[in-house]
């Protein structure tokens, strides 16, 4: 077992490889082990992580049918969680991503552009904290105005399902959620007569196809991807740029090639995936590893160790454009992020802009990240800040 004082949760580095790595070793001693701060088994290897992720049966999503997301697409399994995967998959879809792309791309170029005409920035506070809301406001059709409030409310609400036992934010959270749900339920009756061509107008479609819109189902999903979309995308974020910065050579072939991107964002979704792990509701005994599981318990699917997990990834501590296998970061089997396509547009677009602005953008020798479980008061891996030095 390990104490709650020595776990790897509890610790920082300036690097974000150094998370995964540091679980990945203990792995190769003790595939899965009790962690006292996360008050589950940790399940450290690539194919015991895989083969969990692809058993729903065994190990279920429905440690997450609590609260406010009880209904929503990650609580369910079987046959409702098929269904509502076909109809995300609807308005995840290529024709539709694409016309989603040409709306972020703008908007990437004027949030990263504008720090062009800066010596150094924080690329968390400056530039990439605001980003995702900015994005799902031109998505969805939403007034621009929301935009502080709608941060307000999403950050109060994850906060919250991060800890969904704590009195203290189930009030705040609580209130949050049934604010933001008003509020866009009543976008959805409104796009309801009329769908347009944004993502709201592709959610509300999708539905009516399947015929299982009503206001309160299809509130549900958008709330959900706003939650999901939210946090994950400003790390996923952060993680990408970091890697690049950490990895000079791969940041200066990326930088002659712009055609290297995207596996620049395969390799960071790897080597820095703000998705440390799952957790999952054992539902029948079973065994991982020669280690009993017992029905009812909780176990925690540990993503980072298994990025790490040299069976899989040879040389994994290295950052190599030319590795290929995948990685884990948008989850596996089943539950795959429906919205890993939004996910990576935004920060492809990203990316893209940031370097074509700030072609000279360097990590600020001064200030070195920090890189902890917990950052920005959520459940992910990552940083509170990235400053960066910005002029030649």
């Amino acid at each position: 077992m390990i104490a709650s004082a020595d776990s790897p949760f509890r610790r920082r580095s300036s690097s974000p490889a150094a998370f995964g790595s540091r679980l990945a070793a203990l792995g190769r001693e003790h595939p899965v082990v009790f962690d006292e701060f996360m008050a589950a088994p940790l399940v450290l290897r690539h194919g015991d992580v895989s083969a969990a992720l692809r058993d729903t049966a065994t190990f279920s999503t429905q440690v997450y049918a609590m609260g406010p997301m009880s209904s929503a697409m990650i609580a369910l399994d079987g046959a409702d969680h098929h269904r509502q995967r076909r109809i995300h998959n609807r308005f995840f879809s290529a024709v539709a991503s694409a016309r989603y792309a040409r709306t972020v791309a703008p908007i990437a170029e004027r949030t990263f552009g504008a720090l062009a005409a800066k010596n150094q920035a924080d690329l968390v506070e400056d530039a990439g904290a605001r980003y995702p809301m900015e994005v799902f406001l031109a998505l969805l059709g939403i007034p621009d105005e929301l935009g502080d409030q709608g941060l307000r409310w999403v950050r109060t609400i994850v906060s919250w399902l991060g800890s969904p036992m704590s009195e203290e934010l189930a009030g705040p959270g609580g209130q949050a959620f049934a604010e933001l749900s008003a509020y866009t339920r009543q976008l959805v009756e409104r796009e309801r007569e009329s769908p347009g061509d944004n993502l709201l107008g592709e959610v509300v479609r999708a539905y009516l196809s399947e015929d299982a819109y009503s206001p309160e189902t299809v509130t549900v999903a958008v709330v959900g991807l706003l939650l999901g979309g939210f946090e994950t995308t400003i790390q996923m974020l952060s993680a990408t740029i970091a890697s690049l910065l950490l990895n000079p050579e791969s940041l200066a072939r990326v930088r002659a090639d712009p055609g290297l991107i995207d596996a620049a964002i395969d390799e960071a979704f790897r080597w820095a995936n703000p998705s440390a792990g799952l957790y999952r509701l054992v539902r029948r005994d079973t065994r991982i590893a020669g280690m009993d599981m017992v029905a009812g318990s909780m176990v925690y699917l540990c993503v980072a160790a298994a990025h790490f997990d040299e069976q899989v990834y040879p040389e994994a501590e290295r950052f190599d454009l030319e590795r290929r296998g995948g990685h884990l970061g948008f989850g596996f089997g089943p539950h795959y992020c429906v919205g890993a396509p939004l996910a990576r547009i935004e920060v492809r677009a990203a990316l893209t802009a940031l370097l074509a602005a700030c072609p000279a953008v360097r990590l600020h020798p001064d200030s070195p990240p920090s890189f902890y479980y917990g950052a920005r008061g959520f459940v992910q891996h990552g940083t509170d800040a990235l400053p960066v030095l910005l002029g030649t």
